[in-house]
């Protein structure tokens, strides 16, 4: 799934490449796709205006006033091309005047949405997500780790009604950084360096245009190059110092942790006494 690192990189890419351009078609070949089913071919004539994130959600918004909410969910991908030939996969095209580059909405599984926002609603009615992980202040961020002390690191890290936008993998490369073991209570951990590690691995996945390592790819098609730098999500080896790394199940995802570098709560706690 594409998590806030790769959604960031797609939504600066569209905002370069798509934004004030006059939507000449939209064609939708899967109408489960949008929500409420009642196609997008409002959008015929209008131009996009403005292209935002919070946590995993794209915000669009258009000239003529109309908004959407698009998740991506496991397999969407929200790209532009100008000689792609489509295949059973894609099931939104928006083409605009002028240009022959379309945007093109390809999602394997089908889990993506585009949901339709009402004129009396807000993009956060549509939004089941806790605060942006790039917009929290640290007095905030410490109140809600005092108030999920007793969570796991990983668990508070992928509930997204705590923080929106990481997920399996760079909670995982957060763990690393903090060279905590993922099951390490929340509230045994510096809310200051908590924070800081989660920012610096999504902002050096942002750097990097995010993590390629399944369906991902950017606003242009192109793979991103975080799947090079990671240390343990994925490798068979931890990329700083080789140990073999571990797979767990935690938060019911695959975890990957480094046992030299990341050793387990329970055995430093008893190592201390």
């Amino acid at each position: 799934m594409p998590e806030l690192p790769e959604v960031e990189t797609i939504v600066r890419g569209l905002r370069r490449n798509a934004l004030h351009k006059k939507i000449k078609s939209v064609k939708v070949s899967f109408a489960k796709i949008v929500s409420p089913p009642q196609g997008l071919n409002f959008l015929v004539g209008d131009s996009l205006s403005g292209l935002d994130r919070h946590g995993k959600y794209i915000k669009i918004s258009t000239q003529k006033g109309a908004r959407l909410v698009v998740h991506l969910r496991m397999t969407g991908q929200l790209f532009l091309a100008a000689n792609y030939r489509p295949d059973k996969h894609v099931h939104i095209v928006m083409e605009f005047s002028g240009t022959a580059e379309k945007l093109y909405y390809r999602d394997i599984r089908k889990f993506g949405r585009w949901i339709v926002v009402s004129p009396r609603k807000r993009f956060e009615d549509y939004i089941n997500a806790g605060v942006d992980a790039l917009a929290l202040q640290l007095p905030d961020f410490a109140r809600l780790v005092q108030k999920n002390k007793n969570k796991a690191l990983k668990v508070f890290l992928l509930d997204q009604t705590i923080l929106a936008g990481v997920g399996n993998i760079y909670a995982d490369e957060t763990a690393f950084r903090l060279k905590l073991d993922p099951r390490t209570p929340v509230g045994k951990i510096s809310p200051q360096k908590l924070l800081s590690a989660v920012v610096e691995v999504l902002k050096l996945g942002i750097k990097n245009k995010g993590t390629s390592v399944s369906d991902y790819i950017t606003s242009s098609g192109a793979r991103g190059n975080f799947q090079n730098l990671l240390n343990v999500y994925k490798q068979k080896n931890c990329r700083q110092c080789g140990a073999p790394i571990q797979r767990i199940r935690l938060a019911g995802r695959t975890t990957h942790i480094c046992p030299k570098c990341q050793p387990h709560f329970a055995s430093t706690r008893r190592a201390r006494r």
